[in-house]
């Protein structure tokens, strides 16, 4: 849960109508810069860099925002993408106060492995993929790390309790109990009473028996006329 920092570089957008739309056609993003002792400042940055500072940092790490040589601390805060291709359409960098607690939006990722899931054959059920947090600034974890291997038997679970966090760094966002992942009971899938094949025979000579009955009904007449026949 070590923190990183990451670098970006960004070019300052005019503020007119279309200066959103000119940065898309340049390749680049529409975004503003706004937060602790910073103006809001209408920016753009390259896609490339946009794509590779956000699948390293996420909206859990600092980022060191470089807006015509002026450094900014500021975290991914919100982003917008486009309905159809999922490409970036939007940035909200937050500026913060590096001694000031903030509250942000920390991915869980799930380690080690489940007795109950492993030898029970149990469910793991996610209740959170992400947890709000507040800390300060260069105390954000990139990931909260939830060890699985705890889970012995159907019916255990983890709760916010369970966290291994610094309550001294760190303040969650949810209750105590608040139930982070669980393990369910196997789903049993029941077997009909009785087996497909044998529905599938009995249909088969239903049909069967059904398709015979108009041809005994043909030879029936074809008797009766020749019994006609026989007695003129």
């Amino acid at each position: 849960m070590n923190q990183q920092t990451f670098s970006l570089s960004a070019e300052k957008r005019e503020g007119h109508r279309h200066s959103a739309r000119d940065a898309r056609d340049a390749k680049g993003i529409p975004a503003v810069v706004y937060g602790h002792g910073v103006e809001p400042i209408s920016i753009s940055v390259k896609q490339s860099d946009m794509l590779r500072t956000y699948r390293g940092a996420g909206q859990s790490s600092l980022v060191d925002l470089d807006v015509a040589g002026k450094k900014i601390k500021v975290l991914v805060h919100e982003m917008s993408f486009h309905p159809v291709t999922r490409a970036i359409q939007h940035v909200d960098f937050f500026a913060v106060n590096l001694k000031e607690k903030t509250n942000v939006t920390v991915p869980v990722v799930f380690i080690g492995e489940s007795p109950a899931i492993k030898n029970l054959g149990g469910l793991l059920v996610k209740e959170h993929d992400e947890i709000e947090v507040r800390c300060l600034p260069t105390d954000i974890p990139h990931q909260i790390e939830v060890d699985i291997s705890k889970l012995e038997n159907i019916g255990d679970h983890i709760s916010v309790s369970n966290l291994m966090l610094d309550a001294a760094k760190f303040r969650v966002m949810l209750e105590p109990n608040t139930v982070i992942c669980a393990v369910a009971a196997p789903k049993v899938i029941e077997e009909p009473e009785t087996p497909v094949t044998e529905v599938l025979t009995e249909k088969a000579a239903e049909e069967g028996a059904a398709a015979a009955k108009p041809e005994e009904g043909k030879k029936e007449v074809k008797k009766e006329e020749k019994k006609e026949e026989k007695k003129k």
